[in-house]
């Protein structure tokens, strides 16, 4: 079995590898890619996936705050038993994480309909760069926190459930 982080963003994709360099998320060999990509169809690496067995199994693990859209599978026909898509939610956005994290929750739940968290962010933390804040910052207690307050769909895990499935 092979696995994919495909990330709707940069942004997720600075959080997913800063957890791996943490040591909360441990892939072995089964991770296709070397690290978290930023990666909204799969035609984007299918040169990569069809160095694969055709009856390798893949899970994606879609990473991003909305997950509208469809992965599509065009092209991958003889191999579709074999992919399997699993949604991580980061609702409304990752951002949301840095707001919990910076203990700024109830005073952005206040304001949440005048604003987005992105620029409630702006407002709180001068030249916030998710890259520097995510290396300075263990992001697991937010994570955490996350999953306790926030709900989601039945087919879409939070990073909590990423993170339970593959830690030590």
């Amino acid at each position: 079995m092979k696995i994919i982080l495909a990330c709707e963003g940069q942004t997720e994709v600075y959080l997913l590898e800063n957890l791996i360099n943490r040591g909360y998320l441990h892939f072995g060999n089964d991770l296709l890619l070397d690290k978290p990509i930023k990666l909204r169809q799969l035609k984007e690496i299918e040169s990569i996936i069809n160095t694969l067995p055709i009856d390798e199994y893949i899970d994606i693990y879609r990473i991003g705050d909305t997950l509208k859209e469809k992965l599509s599978k065009k092209g991958f026909e003889l191999r579709e038993k074999h992919i399997k898509e699993i949604k991580i939610c980061t609702k409304t956005e990752i951002e949301i994480l840095v707001i919990i994290n910076e203990n700024l929750l109830d005073e952005y739940e206040k304001n949440k309909n005048t604003i987005k968290p992105k620029q409630f962010i702006k407002q709180h933390i001068k030249n916030f760069d998710p890259k520097e804040y995510f290396d300075k910052h263990d992001m697991y207690p937010a994570i955490c926190e996350y999953k306790r307050i926030k709900q989601h769909k039945k087919d879409e895990w939070c990073l909590k459930d990423l993170i339970d499935k593959f830690s030590k």
